[in-house]
């Protein structure tokens, strides 16, 4: 009987990953990922432009709706006086019933409007309407805070005031919506018209060719440098879609042509070439309050009168602008 050999035995050597190749993979998914995320972020901003202009677009269904009801669109801003102190509803009051939030419309005092404002959140003027507000600017989170302490809902789209919307003794009154009521005669320029209710037969441009609302960029930090000239309050919690009371309302509502598309403040308190004192720096206050623009890249969305909606670019120049704000100048734009 023979005697085999001693046996062989068979081992199976597992390889593994080297440290090299590892940091390889790891390179190639980090390079994939950066490849991924501007397009991830680009769609999602797309998403947000969706959605704005489809709150624009309702903000358009809404004025003519209520302009079939009561026979103009919504007065911009009902400037009253109870004694020393003035009152008023701004138009997005008037427009609540036709964006779906008749509840909270009921609940405003209808007589006194400045016991509307409150410091409470969730209730009254401190109440956050979704459809106020562009989804891209990230100054519209929250409330807005006044020096007072009050508390306000944001909005991030303007109704249009015309040529100069604010400061109110300056406002020009030739745009869709301005301050009218008992106590409105001081609200505007001293050779300005006063201001009315205004229908579809006084914006004789056209309504497809005059602006109704336009976007309000809520953020911009040389402008929150000059905070001590701007009653301590900063730009994001400057704007708000129910004032309440106050003579100013028109600044917390208006936007027009007095600055072009997308303009920024073009300096910090202290820079040269920019202002020393308040009296100089109210100009651009108020060019820098009433200017259209958004967070969007390239320019902003407006409502047209005839509720359509529109992208203006940032490079549109200010002139044309003008044209599209103002409703009867005779100048009618169709190609921009």
């Amino acid at each position: 009987m023979s005697q085999s050999g001693p046996q062989k035995l068979a081992i199976k050597v597992r390889r593994a990953f080297t440290l090299i190749e590892l940091l390889v993979v790891i390179a190639i998914i980090a390079v994939l990922i950066a490849l991924l995320l501007p397009a991830v972020q680009q769609a999602r901003e797309a998403a947000r432009r969706t959605q704005c202009k489809n709150n624009m677009k309702q903000l358009g269904l809404a004025i003519h709706n209520y302009h079939d009801t009561h026979g103009t669109f919504p007065m911009g801003f009902t400037q009253e006086k109870q004694g020393s102190t003035y009152e008023g509803h701004s138009a997005f009051y008037f427009m609540l019933p036709f964006l779906e939030q008749t509840n909270l419309w009921t609940t405003f005092d209808v007589n006194h409007p400045i016991n509307n404002k409150t410091t409470t959140p969730g209730v009254l003027s401190a109440t956050v309407v979704p459809a106020f507000l562009c989804p891209s600017d990230p100054g519209a989170t929250g409330l807005a805070v006044y020096s007072d302490g009050s508390q306000h809902g944001k909005i991030c789209y303007r109704l249009n005031g015309g040529s100069r919307p604010i400061f109110p003794t300056s406002a020009t009154n030739d745009g869709v919506f301005m301050c009218v009521g008992p106590a409105s005669g001081t609200a505007k320029a001293a050779s300005a018209p006063n201001g009315i209710a205004v229908t579809m037969a006084n914006i004789t441009d056209g309504t497809t060719n005059t602006i109704a609302f336009g976007e309000h960029y809520l953020v911009d930090n040389n402008f929150d440098s000059f905070v001590g000239w701007n009653s301590n309050t900063l730009l994001k919690d400057w704007t708000w879609w129910y004032p309440a009371g106050g003579y100013n309302g028109l600044q917390d509502l208006m936007c027009g042509a007095f600055a072009p598309v997308g303009y920024m403040t073009p300096f910090k308190l202290g820079d040269p070439g920019a202002p020393t004192s308040s009296s100089g720096w109210y100009t651009y206050q108020d060019m820098r309050m009433s200017a259209i623009g958004s967070a969007h890249t390239g320019g902003a969305n407006v409502t047209l009168c005839d509720g359509s909606v529109r992208f203006v670019s940032n490079s549109m120049s200010q002139i044309m602008l003008g044209y599209l704000c103002q409703r009867s100048d005779g100048n009618v734009v169709s190609d921009y």
